[in-house]
């Protein structure tokens, strides 16, 4: 049986890969995000939009997120169609936000211990944080002219993510408030737009 991988370790795999390659596929990065690295996998998506780092790409990642979490909610391998498994992304874009998610988990992780486990391991609330994800990653793809409106989002989804990863009720709920607040936020937006009409 291998030695356990944590998340640093699949990160630093993932960073090894990028350095061999000038692009690596999304396929690539799924394969060494096995297992709960997955849900890492979100978190990569995700940590760009709450710097932000690639303005105007949202949409795609968004809608990413968004079919990840619907996998997850029922209980399905993390699939993608061949057509976006193929698409490949630099491998210099893809280490900033690697080495970036390495500084913020190490913050975080300072802060982080299982808790309230069943938060994240029962089946009923893994269906629960699936959906609030997949909600988020529509959030975030949503295509509204107001700069840096998916931050919450983002946000949300890098939270939620972190905390089903390590079993941590707190955190996870962290992301269900934050998850409450994007739809408070959108929900503003979208009241303030209709009454201008």
């Amino acid at each position: 049986m291998g030695k356990h991988q944590t998340l640093q370790d699949r990160l630093l795999l993932l960073k090894d890969a990028a350095d061999e390659h000038p692009t690596i596929s999304y396929r690539t990065i799924l394969n060494i995000l096995s297992g709960k690295g997955r849900l890492l996998l979100l978190m990569i998506l995700s940590l760009p939009f709450c710097l932000p780092l690639f303005p105007g790409m949202s949409v795609p990642f968004g809608l990413i997120i968004a079919f990840i979490g619907i996998r997850i909610a029922f209980g399905k391998t993390v699939w993608l169609p061949s057509r976006i498994l193929s698409k490949k992304i630099k491998s210099s874009s893809l280490k900033a936000v690697v080495n970036k998610t390495l500084r913020i988990l190490k913050k975080m992780e300072r802060w982080t211990h299982p808790r309230f486990r069943w938060m994240s391991t029962h089946p009923i609330m893994r269906v629960i944080n699936g959906i609030i994800l997949s909600l988020l990653g529509l959030a975030l793809a949503l295509p509204i002219p107001i700069p840096l409106s998916n931050i919450p989002a983002a946000w949300g989804c890098f939270v939620l993510s972190f905390g089903i990863i390590e079993d941590d009720g707190v955190f996870i709920l962290l992301g269900y408030l934050i998850f409450f607040i994007t739809i408070a936020f959108f929900t503003l937006i979208g009241t303030t737009i209709l009454s201008m009409f």
